[in-house]
C-alpha cells in the first residue's frame, strides 16, 4: 500500500521540476550576421543601429535580395512576413520611388496601388517615409498589401516592410503599425 503511494508522490515532484525548470530557463540571443541579434519580438542591428519589433510568434525565414532580417508567421502560407532590407540611401524618397523598388525586387509583380503616403519623424529626429500599398504578386493570382517604413542615415536606407495577403483579418493599419516600430539608438 506505502508503495502505491508513493508512485503518487513521484510523478508530481517530477512535474512540478519540469515546470519549473522550463519556466525559469531563458529565451537564447540569435546570433544573425555580425553585429546582428533577434530575440522573439526584437531585432538588433549594432552596425547602423536600430532595432524593430515584430510579433513574438514570427518564425525566422531565408533572406532574400538586401534582407538583414527576415521571419513570417509560422502559418501554412507563412504570411505575414516581416522584413528589414539595407540599401544606399536615394535622393528624394518617396512613394512612388520607393514602389519602383519595389517592383524591380519583385519582377513579374503588377497592378501596384498606393493607398497612403507620410513622412514620419522618428523618436531620434530622423525623418522616414511610410508607405502602404497593395498589389498582385508574380503568379497574377495572389492579391497582396504591404506596408514599409523607410528611413536614410549615414548613407543607407533601411526599411522595415510587412506583407501579406488581401481580404485578411491584417490589415493595412495593422501593418502600418508593425513597420512603425524602427527606432535608431
Amino acid at each position: 500500500m506505502k508503495r502505491l503511494l508513493k508512485t503518487p508522490w513521484i510523478i508530481c515532484v517530477v512535474l512540478f521540476s519540469f515546470t519549473m525548470l522550463s519556466a525559469c530557463a531563458s529565451t537564447p540571443s540569435v546570433q544573425t550576421k555580425e553585429g546582428e541579434t533577434s530575440v522573439p519580438g526584437q531585432y538588433k542591428n549594432e552596425t547602423y543601429r536600430f532595432t524593430a519589433e515584430y510579433p513574438e510568434n514570427y518564425k525566422p525565414k531565408p533572406l532574400k535580395g538586401a534582407d538583414v532580417f527576415r521571419v513570417a508567421h509560422p502559418n501554412m502560407w507563412g504570411l505575414p512576413v516581416f522584413h528589414i532590407a539595407v540599401k544606399d540611401a536615394v535622393e528624394n524618397l518617396d512613394g512612388a520611388k520607393y514602389i519602383e523598388f519595389v517592383k524591380k525586387d519583385n519582377p513579374g509583380s503588377k497592378n501596384f496601388d498606393l493607398l497612403s503616403e507620410k513622412m514620419v519623424t522618428l523618436n531620434d529626429g530622423t525623418p522616414a517615409l511610410l508607405i502602404s500599398w497593395k498589389w498582385t504578386y508574380s503568379d497574377g493570382a495572389t492579391k497582396l498589401q504591404s506596408a514599409s517604413l523607410a528611413a536614410q542615415k549615414d548613407g543607407k536606407r533601411i526599411s522595415v516592410s510587412s506583407t501579406t495577403v488581401q481580404g485578411t483579418d491584417t490589415t493595412p493599419e495593422m501593418l502600418l503599425g508593425v513597420v512603425s516600430t524602427l527606432n535608431f539608438y
